[in-house]
Order: C-alpha cells, then structure tokens, then sequence
C-alpha cells in the first residue's frame, strides 16, 4: 500500500478540510501517526509516491483500505483530491 506517512510528505497539510460532497475530513498527527477522519470513518494513513511526482496519501485502515488523498492546492487554499469511478472529489482548507 505504501510505507508510512513521513513528516515530509505531511508537513504541508491543513488541520481541517471540507467538500461540498463529503463534508467535514479532519487531518490528525500524533508523533509519527497521521490519520484522516471523517464523519462516517477514520484511517491512518500512508505515503505512496506516483510516477508523476506526486505523493498520494492512502488510508491503510481495513475498513476503508485503499482510499487515496492527493495534496494539492487551488485558489490559495491546500486541497485533498479523491477519484471514485469517474467522480473527483475535492476537500478544501476549512477557514478555522
């Protein structure tokens, strides 16, 4: 699935995001754990560096293994992207 989340590839992450789809995901670091926690579910997470250079951040949790969060950023504000089929969603930095 990947190795573990390093601070590298976590450093730059918002403390909260939100999707008009998905609502509310909240990034939780403790030492060197990084999970992801949404209303419904919460996983670690994992490092996956692409081909294409960027890094993928894969929940590892077996209730919701597999899922993938590519850090990127739109409009001034850190985004969380995810592929479902042929939906994109995208979280957005939460102003607080």
């Amino acid at each position: 699935m990947g190795q573990p989340a390093t601070p590298a590839d976590t450093a730059g992450l918002a403390s909260v995001y939100t999707s008009p789809d998905l609502g509310k995901l909240t990034v939780e670091k403790s030492g060197s754990t990084v999970g992801v926690r949404a209303t419904a579910w919460s996983s670690e997470v994992a490092s996956r560096h692409n081909d294409d250079g960027t890094v993928s951040l894969v929940t590892i949790d077996p209730a919701i293994i597999g899922l993938e969060l590519v850090p990127g950023s739109k409009g001034g504000k850190r985004t969380l992207t995810t592929r479902d089929g042929q939906h994109v969603y995208e979280f957005v930095e939460a102003p607080y």
